[in-house]
């Protein structure tokens, strides 16, 4: 009996407990959403998108006593520029992602309303990121701080306010961005097809390019006092796929503020691509169509082909880009690159700055019964399961693509022979 007894007590005592701790989980609930729907959820004010004329951008700082770090963008006419904290192109993509997220956002309900839950949710001023939205005055239309993503929803706070909402959807990552990926890192932005003429200068040597009227590429003739290079097998491919990663090629980062030229080693660069770029025949061929028509119309077939003759064989003019390639980047796999006539110091990657730097080997073809140059020979990085590895910057593989590091894209060449490799390793392991 006695022990029936302590059964019953020792139940009762457990229901207590249990039903306290369910009421103290029910308070804090109903203190972080704010008593249900006795709190209204905040108006954010809906802002025309092609109303905004500048938005201003804080991140916490990285580490625990780092200062903030701001950025402020302001559309100039139909592109926008950084103006904080330095004058800069802005990455157009990057910021029409914003201007997006801030046309579609949602208000879904209240996640709290009490200022000890900011830190939590990630919509503090030590912990969030601070959006301000600029259409006319000094003044933001639009202040709020953006935080974490909880249940598909993101923590959303208007400014010196307490209650935080949800907002619908992940939109952080619109906004949670470091100065660099605000930049244009674009370096070049030509087209392959235009780039006639290519030279390059390193200490592994100097090799120049032209293209013909059948787009293949030959070893130029020679500057005076120069020897043109000997290289066995001569792939016109191998230019091609070289100027058609410069002719589009992208920056991992930017020089530090305190590089200047000389400490970026421009002084005397690894290496010096010149591209020409031009139309083909451009208007000189079309000027000779028209010469060729006004010698048929005055009744002489023989002087318009001969100016004709003259205006195909006349040189056409191409602007010249000039790449410089600088030092490494203390001891990462980068380096620094600059444009002639642009004072920007951009980074890039080992593996571009070494395509802009190429030896003899780079514009030959393989030995006849070889396979071809793997990856791994050509100082790439491997991969477990693939023979001679795979290079990094392929779309649509970890760190690889258009959103992988330094944006580069895998050369088609290159990509043709992965691929051969592919298949020939699974044609093996099927025997």
């Amino acid at each position: 009996m006695d022990g029936q007894k302590k059964l019953l007590v020792a139940g009762a005592l457990f229901v207590v407990l249990l039903g306290g701790a369910i009421w103290v989980v029910n308070q804090r609930e109903e203190s972080d959403a704010g008593g249900g729907d006795e709190v209204a959820a905040p108006e954010f004010p809906e802002i025309a998108r092609d109303a905004i004329t500048a938005l201003r951008i804080t991140r916490p700082g990285d580490g625990e006593d780092a200062e903030p770090v701001a950025v402020r963008m302001e559309k100039r006419g139909e592109s926008w520029v950084i103006v904080e904290p330095l004058e800069a192109e802005a990455d157009e993509s990057a910021v029409s992602t914003a201007l997006d997220k801030l046309e579609e956002l949602e208000i879904g309900g209240v996640a709290a309303t009490r200022a000890e839950n900011h830190e939590r949710l990630e919509v503090a001023e030590s912990n969030g990121i601070h959006v301000e939205v600029f259409t006319e005055g000094a003044e933001p239309a639009l202040s709020f701080w953006v935080g974490g993503l909880r249940s598909r929803n993101t923590m959303v706070r208007l400014d010196g306010e307490d209650v935080v909402a949800a907002a619908r959807g992940s939109i952080k990552y619109a906004f949670n961005k470091e100065l660099k990926d605000w930049r244009n890192r674009r370096v070049l932005d030509e087209d392959p097809s235009e780039v006639r003429a290519v030279r390059f200068e390193s200490e592994n040597g100097t090799f120049a390019f032209t293209r013909g009227a059948d787009d293949e590429w030959a070893i130029a003739a020679p500057a005076e006092g120069e020897e043109a290079p000997e290289i066995e097998r001569f792939g016109s491919s191998k230019v091609q796929s070289i100027v058609a990663s410069l002719a589009r090629m992208r920056a991992v980062d930017f020089a530090a503020a305190d590089v200047d030229a000389s400490a970026a080693g421009f002084d005397a660069p690894t290496g010096t691509v010149v591209l020409g770029l031009g139309e083909g025949g451009g208007e000189d061929a079309e000027d000779g169509d028209e010469g060729a028509e006004d010698g048929d119309e005055a009744g002489g077939d023989e002087a318009g082909d001969e100016e004709a003759t003259e205006a195909e064989a006349a040189p056409v003019a191409l602007r010249e880009i000039v790449l410089e390639v600088g030092g490494q980047v203390g001891e990462e796999r980068q380096f620094y690159l600059r444009r002639q006539g642009d004072e920007t110091i951009y980074v890039v990657s080992q593996y571009l700055a070494d395509r802009m730097r190429p030896d003899t080997e780079k514009f030959q073809n393989p030995e006849p019964g070889e396979e071809g140059e793997s990856p791994t020979a050509m100082g790439m990085p491997g991969m477990p399961g693939m023979p001679g590895g795979m290079p990094g910057g392929m779309p649509g593989m970890p760190g690889g693509g258009p959103g992988g590091p330094g944006g580069q894209q895998i050369p088609p060449e290159l990509m043709q022979k992965i691929q051969q490799q592919l298949r020939q390793q699974q044609a093996a392991q099927m025997r």
